[in-house]
């Protein structure tokens, strides 16, 4: 793997993969001649990676700039983050993330939210699929990526449909140069035990055919009365160099999620009385002993890359994801008598459900020269398809709750319909998209980009259909570079979201648009062993429906038309500063402040925080030792008309503090301990789904051991 045409292929995958790792550092003065070495490990997606802190990432414009050369906001959380706070699910990692609100709202699902919207983007090596937050993908173990990579604002070049708020790109596990692996056992509270195995393997004489190979499995108990979980995630790929100028990439990964005593719905937020329910345990429950939420599912995806000789490249992937539920779920509803406990209602519901994606992305990139200079130019097709069935069966009887202090082991299971209520959505989106990097002067560069999409919506009931065609997103940004270590951008980015929302002609409403306006400087000091962000951002949402003053006669599927009015708007500012201040410190720290209104400039969701904190930092006392602390913190939160008489639920600001330790053994041993929520405080992850809030987890403890080779 030492030919020139090799190395073609490495450059071109440089430019149109995501691969970038923000915790990698070397002296910019050696990094010319270290440039082969570079390349050929960008190839395996080697976990040691020589590169500046901002490295190159692909997840905002398709191009595969440095973060610095990016005119948009974008994170980056690597494997070694990941494994040094033990951060096991997809959700672990988001809570930590700069400007992302994770919020659990059951025992089983999570929803993310950015900029005061919902973070609906989700994409897998740069590939976009659709988030649902009924199956598992929150909950998707981490043992299968290498890093997930943050964009927040308008993403609606690459991932299409969605709100402006933020995209999540996970990039999965490669082969790495050298063979070798871990195996971890970790056992924690509440009985938890996990098992870990990641190893990367050479599997033919010449070297050009590698595999990866990873598992997890967790089982234990919970926090939270009754609910158990068993947890399996495997995750296989194989990368073969075809030629020298062409890549060939398989992967598969199965998750098996057997939770029992799950709950639908989570806590009351008030007492009959309209007083807070603060005084209840986090171990409050309302799932019974027969409830349960079971998920598997099994993806693949294959990607070719080929290299050509004038340093352009192309390449095709295709994504399958294929998923089933079964649930058997009770929902608790009402407001309680704070003395008893009693005066919940109950809708017991078994739920059966399957998802199907595939998506498919074709793309081409590579340098053009113009006026003189060199640019460089990305475009491609994207093709999505989801198709969601489900079937729904009632109960046959009405069910008694016992006091909410006391709940719900003993309430039976009831006969539950033997007709269901079915459905069956499919969602098609196509795109093509087109991105240049162009270096009108030798510190300005201006970023042109622009898709047209088509977006269906197609299920048995005719009014839910919905249709809308060359939609055009745009991307604007330019980027000057003040220093040769400090650069200055500004950016417009759009996204639109199709609406059913029908108008007096019963016609349906153009999409929702939503845009992004931001302006910000990067630097990297330190010989890039730090670096600093700083941005200001105002989003707004356009022709959002609302109803029509001047009509009101119902329209035939018997719903009020609805006009296009101006939507909300959220303005803040970010700052983020990761690095190495020293040889002995890593430090990741993060500020976010967010202003989100509606158009009559009342709160748009007061149920997220405006100001969020987020820092951690890792001392490294000696070769073999080192220690780490994370500290989350926000602001009050608040939900408007959620009491019984339209009181409004508070909750204060609060802190979270995490830490962790370290100790290499030797070359092959290690043992990790890490304490989360280490002063035990008490706080509602969520308020706001369906007025009702989930505790978050009170102090946890880990212990692990990893043996490697």
């Amino acid at each position: 793997m030492k030919s020139s045409a090799l190395n073609k292929i490495a450059l071109s995958i440089l430019l149109s993969l995501p691969v970038a790792t923000v915790y990698a550092q070397q002296d910019a003065n050696t990094q010319e001649s270290n440039n082969n070495k570079q390349i050929e490990d960008k190839l395996y997606e080697s976990i040691t990676v020589v590169g500046s802190r901002l490295d190159r990432a692909s997840s905002a414009t398709g191009l595969a700039l440095t973060l610095r050369q990016t005119p948009q906001s974008i994170s980056i959380i690597d494997s070694e983050f990941i494994d040094n706070f033990a951060l096991e699910t997809l959700a672990d990692v988001l809570a930590f993330a700069p400007g992302i609100q994770a919020q659990q709202a059951e025992t089983d699902r999570f929803f993310f939210r950015a900029r005061g919207r919902e973070v609906t983007n989700f994409q897998f090596d740069g590939v976009p699929v659709v988030y649902d937050s009924f199956f598992s993908d929150a909950i998707t173990d981490t043992i299968i990526f290498d890093r997930v990579e943050i964009v927040r604002g308008a993403t609606g070049l690459l991932t299409g449909a969605g709100e402006p708020s933020a995209a999540i790109n996970l990039i999965r596990k490669r082969p790495t140069i050298n063979d070798g692996g871990y195996v971890s056992l970790q056992a924690g509270s509440w009985n938890t035990q996990r098992l870990e195995l990641d190893h990367s393997q050479t599997l033919n004489e010449s070297g050009s055919v590698k595999g990866r190979f990873a598992a997890a499995y967790e089982q234990g108990e919970s926090y939270v009365n009754l609910t158990k979980k068993k947890n399996l995630q495997v995750y296989g790929v194989v990368t073969a160099d075809i030629t020298e100028n062409t890549r060939l990439t398989v992967g598969l990964d199965h998750s098996d999620r057997d939770p029992t005593s799950s709950t639908w719905g989570a806590l009351p937020l008030f007492y009959a009385d309209g007083t807070q329910t603060d005084d209840l345990p986090v171990s409050t429950t309302t799932a019974a002993s027969w409830t349960a939420w079971a998920r598997t599912g099994t993806n693949a995806f294959a990607q070719i890359e080929h290299a050509f000789e004038n340093e352009w490249n192309v390449q095709f992937e295709v994504e399958r994801r294929e998923n089933e539920m079964d649930g058997n779920l009770l929902y608790l509803f009402g407001n309680p008598d704070k003395v008893t406990g009693i005066g919940l209602g109950a809708f017991p519901l078994v739920y059966l459900s399957e998802r199907e994606q595939t998506a498919v992305r074709a793309q081409a990139t590579g340098p053009f020269e113009l006026f003189g200079r060199d640019h460089t130019l990305t475009s491609g097709l994207l093709y999505s398809k989801e198709d969601v069935s489900a079937d729904s069966f009632g109960a046959t009887e009405q069910l008694t709750i016992p006091s909410l202090f006391d709940c719900c082991a003993s309430v039976p299971r009831p006969t539950f319909s033997d007709t269901p209520f079915s459905s069956d959505t499919t969602e098609t989106q196509k795109g093509v998209y087109a991105a240049a990097q162009l270096n009108v002067h030798d510190n300005w560069t201006l970023i042109l980009g622009n898709r047209v999409s088509s977006f269906t919506t197609d299920s048995a009931t005719e009014s839910n259909i919905t249709d809308h065609s060359n939609v055009s997103t745009p991307y604007l940004g330019l980027v000057y570079d003040l220093l040769d270590n400090v650069s200055v951008y500004t950016s417009y980015t759009e996204i639109f979201q199709p609406q059913s929302a029908r108008n007096v002609n019963n016609e349906r409403l153009d999409p929702t648009e939503g845009s992004n306006i931001e302006l910000g400087v990067k630097g990297d000091f330190l010989n890039e062993k730090l670096t600093a962000s700083f941005a200001v951002y105002k989003v707004e949402e356009d022709n959002v429906a609302a109803p029509d003053p001047l009509n009101t006669n119902l329209l035939p599927d018997g719903s009020l038309p609805n006009i296009g009015i101006k939507g909300a708007q959220t303005t803040g500012f970010e700052v983020e500063l990761n690095g190495k201040p020293s040889e002995e410190i890593t430090v990741y720290l993060s500020y976010t402040h967010n202003d989100a209104e509606k158009a009559d400039g009342e709160a748009l969701s007061p149920y997220l925080p405006d100001n969020m904190l987020r820092t951690s930092a890792i001392y490294e006392y000696n070769e073999q030792t080192q220690f780490g602390v994370n500290v989350n913190w926000q602001s009050d939160i608040s939900l408007p008309d959620a009491g019984p008489n339209g009181e409004t639920y508070e909750q204060d600001s609060y802190t979270l503090v995490s830490v962790m330790g370290s100790y290499e053994i030797n070359r092959d041993w290690k043992v990790n301990a890490n304490i989360n929520n280490l002063f035990d405080k008490k706080y509602l992850s969520s308020i706001d789904f369906f007025n009702q809030g989930f505790y978050g987890a009170p102090r946890n403890f880990e212990v692990s051991v990893r043996y490697s080779w």
